[in-house]
């Protein structure tokens, strides 16, 4: 049943951003649909409250890279940083990410794009709304965010 949902949510979220090419034979690759398995679930742990498990599906390197207040290198840092800023589940609320769009950049990269937002309480920091991008490698343990930035 978890399975089918997952099949359906990734439909349903794909399908407009493929829907955009102006090809209307569009199909995507397997790296497309891989990543994207990889944005939704990040998206699911998110609304599980599973902050580490979110982290996760980045690459656990020094030169892992985030944007937030400002660039934020390696993932002892992202993962200090995000449980700073999301100490709680109310802080993290409840992430819906949109219109997401993958491109290949090579064999083992992808570019995933879309937009989001975060609902949550005035109290716990308020709705957000915006845009996110992630660079994706492919590494032996699947694919991995090396580079995040949400504005």
């Amino acid at each position: 049943m978890r399975l089918l949902k997952l099949f359906l949510a990734t439909a349903l979220l794909t399908a407009p951003a493929f829907a955009q090419s102006p090809d209307p034979l569009f199909t995507a690759s397997r790296q497309q649909l891989d990543v994207v398995k990889v944005v939704l679930a990040q998206q699911a742990e998110w609304n599980a409250g599973d902050l580490d498990k979110y982290l996760s599906h980045f690459k656990d390197a020094a030169d892992t890279s985030m944007m937030l207040a400002g660039p934020v290198r390696g993932m002892g840092n992202i993962r200090n940083a995000f449980h700073t800023m999301y100490p709680n589940r109310d802080a993290m609320g409840e992430l819906d990410s949109t219109e997401i769009e993958v491109r290949a950049l090579g064999e083992n990269f992808a570019l995933a794009t879309g937009n989001y937002r975060l609902a949550r309480s005035k109290k716990s920091g308020g709705e957000v709304r915006g845009t996110f991008s992630e660079i994706f490698e492919k590494t032996p343990s699947g694919w991995k965010v090396i580079f995040s930035e949400s504005i």
